[in-house]
């Protein structure tokens, strides 16, 4: 972001320069040189709206109580107490085991959880191990923020995920 935002000052500058080179009598290789300039900021300004558009189309969240992952406008949450498994196996491929690039988390009484974690930027072996590390440690999780849900359902609505508790 501030790379873009460099840049458009960068064409702005460039940009008036170049006006005023041509509005001189004479300057004319001037203004060709500052138009060149605003060209480079314009160019660079394009490659940031690519890098923004080839953002991580999906976000992890760690909170003290539950993890969080977003991916478009669907939410999955999972309580770090009811995680029975976390692997990077096929569910219900036993006893052909097949290891894949998708951590599934097995929830108690609700349908598994599954997610790439290449999609949030991560490596799926570091992922499964980040995750059974603070599902198994909660000295390590209150080091964690906590999940603030009237402010964030406020900013952008469940579109999925758990229930409430205590369940109804």
């Amino acid at each position: 972001m501030t790379l873009g935002v460099a840049g458009v000052a960068w064409i702005a500058a460039f940009g008036a320069l170049t006006v005023g080179a041509f509005a001189l009598s004479g300057a004319a290789v001037a203004g060709f040189a500052f138009a060149a300039g605003a060209a480079g900021g314009a160019g660079v300004v394009i490659w940031c709206l690519v890098q923004l558009l080839n953002w991580p189309p999906a976000r992890l969240a760690l909170f003290r109580d539950r993890l969080l992952v977003i991916q478009g406008r669907h939410e999955m949450r999972a309580v770090w107490g009811h995680m029975e498994s976390v692997t990077l196996t096929e569910p219900h491929s036993w006893p052909n085991v097949r290891v894949t690039d998708r951590l599934t988390i097995q929830l108690k009484d609700e349908p598994a959880l599954t997610f790439k974690p290449a999609v949030v930027g991560l490596e799926p072996s570091a992922c499964r191990d980040l995750i059974l590390r603070l599902r198994d440690d909660p000295k390590l999780r209150s080091r964690l923020p906590e999940f603030d849900s009237l402010r964030d359902l406020a900013i952008s609505p469940v579109v999925a995920g758990e229930l409430i508790e205590p369940r109804l």
